[in-house]
Parts: C-alpha cells; sequence; structure tokens
C-alpha cells in the first residue's frame, strides 16, 4: 500500500481539481460574450454553449495520453521498468489493439449525453444545487446493476437509496423556496431551477448506464485505466465534432429565415468557437477546464486504485461541500437551511450504501433489516471505476 502523504496528496488532488472543475465550468457560463457594454443588464448575452464544454471534456481526457506515457512507453518508464521498478504496473497484459478498443466508442455516447444535459442543467441551476442533484446516480447506478448485471442489494441498501432520493428532492425545494439559496441572475426563478434539475437527473441516468457499460467492458477485456479513459476522450471528442458539424447544418438551414435565432442555437458551431476565441476569459476558463478535468480523473483513477471505489465516493462527498462553501464565499449563493438539511440526508445515505457508515452493525436497527456483511455496490463494480466531471 502506498503511504499515508501519497494518498493524502491523492486525495487532496482529487478534490481540488474536481471542485475547480465545477467552478470553472459556471464561471464560463457567467462571462458575458456579446453586448456587454450595453447599459441595458438584459440584452447581455453570457456564454451558454453546453455543447462546446463537453467536447472540451473530451479533449481533456485525451490528454491522459501524455500521463500514459510518461509512466509506461517513456524512456523513464521503460529504464525503471529495466531496473525492476515496477510501481506503476506492467501495461503489456492488460494492452487492447486499436480495433478493440471500438467498443468503447458505447461508454463514450453515453458520456456525450450525460455531459452536455449536466452542462445544460447547470445553465438553470445554482454550482451548489448542480453539484448535488448529481448525488442522485448513485441511486440509478444501484438499479441499472440490479437489472442488467443481477447485482443484490440488501434492504438496508435501498433504504440508504430512498434517503439518497429524499436529499435530492429536499435540495430542489430548497432551490423554489423562498429562501432560495441562489444570488446568480442566471438562475432567477423557481421553474428554471426545476428545468435545471430535470436535465441533471436526466444525465445522471446517462451517467449510470455508462458505468454499467464501462463495468460489462472491463468484465470481459482487460485494459489499463488510463487508457480507457484517453480512448474515450478520443472517441467522445470525435464522434461529437461529427455530431456538432451534421447539427450545425441541420439547424442552421431550418434557422436559414431566421439567421438571429441560430446565431444563438447552442449547435452554431462557428459561433460556439468564435465566443471561446475571441473572450480571452472564456478562453483561459476552456483551457482550465481541460486542465482540470484531465487532472481530476488521473487522481481519481490513482486514488481508487490504492484504496476502493467506497473511499472515492466518501473523497466526492467532500467535493460537493467544498463547491458549495466555494459559491457561498464568492458570492454566488447565499446560505439555505434547506439546502443543507438536504445535503445532509444524501451525504448520509450514501455513506451508508457505500459502506463507509455501516448500518449492519448498529443495535437499534431491527435485525429483520440486516442481512449480513455489507459489499458495497461501487467496490462490485469495476476495479478502477472511471471519474466523471
Amino acid at each position: 500500500m502506498a503511504s499515508p502523504a501519497y494518498l493524502l496528496l491523492l486525495a487532496f488532488g482529487t478534490i481540488t481539481t474536481g471542485c475547480l472543475n465545477s467552478l470553472f465550468t459556471k464561471y464560463q457560463d457567467n462571462q458575458c460574450v456579446r453586448n456587454c457594454n450595453n447599459p441595458d443588464v438584459s440584452t447581455h448575452k453570457n456564454f451558454e454553449q453546453p455543447v462546446l464544454q463537453t467536447l472540451q471534456m473530451f479533449i481533456g481526457e485525451f490528454s491522459i495520453y501524455m500521463v500514459y506515457w510518461v509512466l509506461y512507453k517513456s524512456k523513464y518508464a521503460l529504464k525503471q521498468s529495466n531496473n525492476g521498478y515496477t510501481e506503476i504496473g506492467n501495461p503489456s497484459s492488460r494492452d487492447i489493439t486499436f480495433v478493440q478498443s471500438f467498443k468503447l466508442a458505447l461508454p463514450a455516447i453515453c458520456d456525450i449525453c450525460a455531459t452536455t444535459l449536466v452542462n445544460i442543467g447547470l445553465l438553470y441551476t445554482p454550482v451548489s444545487i448542480y453539484q448535488m442533484t448529481r448525488g442522485s446516480v448513485v441511486l440509478f447506478v444501484a438499479i441499472f446493476s440490479v437489472i442488467f448485471l443481477h447485482r443484490k442489494i440488501t434492504k438496508l441498501e435501498w433504504i440508504s437509496l430512498v434517503l439518497v432520493s429524499l436529499g435530492v428532492v429536499i435540495v430542489g425545494l430548497s432551490g423554489i423556496s423562498n429562501d432560495s439559496a441562489s444570488t446568480d441572475e442566471s438562475t432567477d426563478g423557481t421553474s428554471t431551477i426545476l428545468i435545471g434539475m430535470v436535465f441533471i437527473v436526466v444525465a445522471m441516468l446517462c451517467q449510470a448506464a455508462q458505468f454499467v457499460v464501462e463495468e460489462q467492458i472491463l468484465s470481459k477485456q482487460s485494459i489499463l485505466p488510463l487508457r480507457l479513459v484517453y480512448f474515450e476522450g478520443f472517441y467522445g471528442a470525435s464522434i461529437l465534432l461529427i455530431a456538432f458539424s451534421f447539427m450545425h447544418v441541420v439547424i442552421g438551414t431550418f434557422f436559414s429565415s431566421s439567421p438571429k435565432e441560430f446565431k444563438d442555437s447552442p449547435f452554431n458551431i462557428v459561433e460556439s468557437f468564435s465566443q471561446m476565441f475571441s473572450n480571452r476569459i472564456v478562453l483561459i476558463s476552456s483551457i482550465c477546464i481541460m486542465v482540470s478535468i484531465s487532472s481530476f480523473n488521473f487522481f481519481g483513477i490513482s486514488l481508487t486504485h490504492e484504496l476502493s471505489a467506497t473511499s472515492r465516493s466518501t473523497v466526492d462527498t467532500c467535493r460537493t461541500l467544498l463547491v458549495w462553501i466555494l459559491a457561498i464565499a464568492m458570492g454566488w449563493e447565499s446560505f439555505a437551511f434547506l439546502q443543507f438539511l438536504g445535503f445532509v440526508v444524501m451525504v448520509f445515505g450514501t455513506l451508508c450504501f457505500n459502506g463507509v457508515l455501516n448500518p449492519e452493525k448498529w443495535n437499534w436497527v431491527p435485525a429483520s433489516l440486516k442481512e449480513g456483511v455489507h459489499v458495497p455496490i461501487l467496490d462490485q463494480l469495476e476495479e478502477d471505476p472511471i471519474e466523471r466531471s
């Protein structure tokens, strides 16, 4: 097992880069790209390009190839291997050919849908509600695991999932209550927050499907997690660019008589790239997003490899809390007790479900609900699950 200092570094890196990725994305959403000098704020046009932001994520994932090359293919890596230093592992037994990697296009498509929908949801919700609502993914992963992977979920785990769902509902209620946590003008109105949460929940449904597909692939084909990440990044970026170009032509033809409406479409590839490259802040934040997501994948995968999927999910809970605290500190949001209550309920359910808290050992829990040794379902899934934005 790695040294405590190394594990602490991995945990700190996972929390920090994951938190920065959410904050950079929301910060980018708030940047004005048109009519910015007009005194009438209602005429300002912010950077609302969820498809382009999804492409940024895939490029960040594909950049993991550089880490893979340094660890396994560079002269330094080969020298370390020849000298008997094998801590980083021998990839030769876990390599796949380029043709065999084609199957990774399927989870990449799931990832395209999930990331695009979650980026749309972030446009309409405060960043803390966005981050907390993403916790619903554990519910869909569990359900899909039971249906498609024939996993067994205990009664207490089902109760934990109910608590996770309840926590998400309470977080949603906090967004539509009178003491709504948002002070962000882009997320004004209860209806827009609810719409954003619907997009995020559907996105988590797609991401859960992606996790299950990846688990199926890993169960039949051994592959290094780093390779899985950069292959999915490659296929995701390639498929998205093709789809982006196709939608540009289709939507552009449909709105040919209304060029102003087409200009505001997120499928206008020319306008999307123009907004990104013509605005220095947007361009810098795009680079920051790509760096943060690639770093998050590297730290997260390394942490999961050294410890477990359960440890990863616990660390991710800390990320959600940090995102909320920073959003309040930056003035994007204000504290709302109902949101805090929802967060506590959701975290409690998640920690119970993942086995960090073990209700099986609690004396006050009825014996009829206990079924013996608890094996967290996330640890039943792939050995090295992939971290996401």
